[in-house]
């Protein structure tokens, strides 16, 4: 009988040694959260107080800084709270109430400066409360502008419209230039109703 072939067996092959897993990488830590900050906000001429009692509704944080001022009617005299910083408002802002603030019957928009939202500082604030609290008269009056300036006016027939400073006539009203139909056209205009265009933006 022919003998039968045998295979010669197969050596035996080593297990392949495991990769060395890679150390974990430790897990990030979470973005801390934007503390909130005390923002500025524009209001409808002579909606401070009705802006103010809208955010109260919402459970949301304002500040109303209000001082006595004395009226003169023609048959009386009367000290009444009036704002002290006319279509203003201050607001305390998180990232979750951003836009509930901006949609707030009486408010119309965050002021900027600079291209920056307007914060209102811890120190102003205390000094800001402290004067309030104190004896003082306070008067709030605009800043000096400059001829040459960009403003845009924030009331009456021409609000929304941009234009140069031409003068400061006084501490009351502006003569401002404006091109309407390639023709220049100047106004003057109450110094209470425009801004400087570098704020809105």
């Amino acid at each position: 009988m022919a003998e039968s072939s045998k295979e010669p067996l197969a050596k035996p092959q080593p297990t392949p040694a495991k990769p060395a897993s890679s150390p974990a990488k430790p897990a990030s830590s979470p973005a801390k959260p934007q503390p909130p900050q005390w923002h500025v906000v524009y209001t409808l001429p002579r909606h401070e107080k009705k802006a103010a009692r809208e955010l109260e509704l919402q459970g949301l944080e304002y500040w109303l800084p209000l001082h006595k001022v004395r009226k003169q009617w023609s048959d009386r005299r009367k000290w009444v709270e009036e704002p002290l910083f006319k279509s203003y408002l201050f607001v305390l802002v998180t990232p979750r109430n951003y836009f509930d603030i901006l949609n707030t019957y009486g408010i119309v928009r965050y002021i900027y400066h600079e291209g920056k939202p307007a914060i209102l500082r811890d120190a102003d604030m205390d000094m800001l409360r402290r004067l309030l609290d104190s004896t003082y008269e306070l008067e709030v009056t605009p800043l000096q502008l400059t001829p040459g300036q960009q403003v845009r006016v924030e009331q009456g027939p021409l609000m929304g419209h941009t234009g140069i400073l031409i003068k400061q006539n006084s501490n009351q009203s502006v003569r401002v230039d404006f091109e309407i139909l390639q023709r220049s056209v100047v106004v003057t205009v109450p110094l209470k109703f425009i801004r400087p265009l570098e704020d809105l933006s």
